[in-house]
């Protein structure tokens, strides 16, 4: 008899089943080749209620996910380049299916199977000449583009013993920020050159953008007409070749108070290019720029770049937002070496000695020559002492290599190379001439005035934000007081910025 029920119960459920849509795929056909990021469709109505989506790639398991519902079909997204997947090899596709699952009596039925085969190609059928690519910027007066930067910055400590014990330090991730940028050509030159204009746009249907500048405790409001352009000639690699503030003069008539008022400069160069023809695997010299700003005479200065010995790479060319792209990386690293450093590195820790890195991953598309994307990650490592931690979060005094004042021990083009306190405390993301090269906004000065400061601060640009203190982590006491008893504490301060063209 209680068979005979289940039996019922379970026709019953099949019949429900059975009276939604079929449950297939649409889209993308069987055999299809694909890349990037692809839209599984299945028919609306074919998944009901407490039902769910198991997705299979080649016989692994994904995810179990209820699709988002667009139009007449549900529409699951598989970034098949966030996966990192390889290209399939001719003849031997990837079997994707999806598993329909329905809860019944605390446990789950499969009720619905579909399947396609999918041939990813995300490094298919971009040829690379024998002589090897060479890559260029190519200007047309007119032409604008507007980039959006996001920005994640986060923060890591562990103590001496637990990381020579192997502990993985908790990471503590800053809300973050976002800027826009617009480049637009000015004028071609007939050597290559092109003449942009720089600066920075409002948030998307909004005539203002909330941003914190160097010296602001918080976010502020900055107006569209508070954002003012730069202009920078650079050659068809890149490379500046000279760069200005257009100069304010105030009408006749007015005062100095009236005629004073604030400019939100944006300086994030463009990535330098190889200046030969490169292959993939090739390597080379190249250099990283960084906007800089001399506030201190704005009018007076032809460059708004600094400039950093970088090794570039070709990494390998890939598809990126539909477009064939060289993906190319530049990478700067700077530390020191020591025997305790190398024991600790050896055995597996989590820190060794003290180091700073940075690298620079650009998609560059073949067919527009306009960069597609930028992702910088920027990380410093620090072993301190307590001693030299209050309760605020670290200045991060410390530059890259060739900037002064680094106090990076050891590292090329450092300052005196000594570790206070003044590298730690302080506000975030004042770095000024001592600051991390990547910081990417130059700030808000004075129109008419000739003072400013540099973007970068606390929160957007730089490490950290308002009320961030080390004792909000464990380190330190929340009123900023040192600890009395002098223990050793690894710390880590990793930037990651995309650069990604919204048009």
């Amino acid at each position: 008899m209680k068979k005979w029920i289940g039996s019922l119960i379970l026709a019953g459920l099949t019949s429900v089943v059975l009276a939604q849509a079929p449950f297939t795929i649409v889209r993308p056909p069987d055999g299809a080749k694909v890349r990037e990021t692809v839209h599984v469709l299945i028919p609306k109505g074919s998944i009901p209620d407490g039902g769910y989506v198991g997705v299979f790639l080649g016989g692994k398991f994904l995810e179990a996910v209820v699709p988002p519902l667009k139009g007449k079909y549900y529409d699951y997204a598989l970034n098949t380049k966030a996966l990192g997947l390889p290209d399939t090899e001719p003849g031997k596709p990837l079997k994707l299916e999806l598993v329909l699952y329905v809860d019944y009596d605390k446990s789950s039925r499969i009720v619905g199977r579909t399947s396609v085969d999918v041939n990813i190609g995300n490094q298919a059928n971009i040829p690379i000449p024998n002589e090897g690519l060479k890559l260029r910027y190519t200007f047309i007066p007119g032409t604008k583009m507007v980039y959006r930067m996001d920005q994640q910055v986060s923060f890591s400590e562990v103590s001496s013993e637990q990381n020579s014990l192997g502990a993985r330090p908790a990471e503590f991730t800053q809300d973050g920020e976002t800027i826009r940028l617009a480049y637009e050509v000015m004028n071609a030159y007939g050597d290559g050159d092109g003449l942009l204009r720089i600066q920075p746009l409002p948030e998307k249907g909004k005539d203002y953008a909330l941003l914190t500048a160097e010296g602001d405790q918080q976010q502020k409001k900055y107006m569209e007409y508070d954002m003012a352009p730069i202009y920078m000639r650079i050659k068809n690699t890149g490379q500046e070749v000279f760069g200005s503030l257009p100069l304010y003069t105030p009408l006749e008539g007015t005062s100095g108070g009236q005629s004073v008022q604030t400019d939100l400069f944006g300086t994030f160069p463009l990535p330098t290019l190889p200046t030969k023809a490169v292959r993939v695997g090739d390597d080379w010299q190249s250099q990283f720029q960084e906007g800089a700003i001399d506030m201190a005479q704005p009018y007076e200065v032809n460059t708004l770049v600094e400039s950093f010995p970088a090794r570039g790479e070709f990494v390998d060319t890939e598809w990126e937002s539909g477009h064939p792209c060289a993906k190319i990386r530049h990478i700067i690293e700077a530390g020191t070496k020591t025997t305790s450093g190398k024991k600790l590195q050896d055995a597996g820790a989590q820190f060794s000695d003290d180091k700073i890195s940075l690298q620079e991953t650009i998609w560059f598309a073949l067919d527009s020559h306009k960069v597609l994307k930028v992702v910088r990650d920027e990380t410093i490592d620090r072993k301190v002492q307590s001693s030299q931690m209050g309760g605020g979060f670290p200045g991060m005094g410390g530059g890259m290599p060739g900037m002064p004042g680094s106090g990076m021990p050891g590292a090329p083009g450092a300052g005196s190379g000594s570790m206070s306190s003044a590298d730690f405390i302080g506000p975030v993301g004042n770095m000024q001439k001592g600051r991390m090269p990547g910081t990417g906004m130059a700030g808000a000065g004075m129109r008419g005035a000739g003072a400013g400061q540099r973007f970068g601060g606390a929160g957007m640009m730089g490490p950290g934000g308002p009320g961030m203190g080390m004792g909000n982590f464990g380190m330190g006491n929340r009123n900023g007081a040192p600890n009395t008893t002098p223990t050793s504490t690894f710390i880590r301060i990793r930037s990651l910025r995309t650069f990604t063209l919204e048009q």
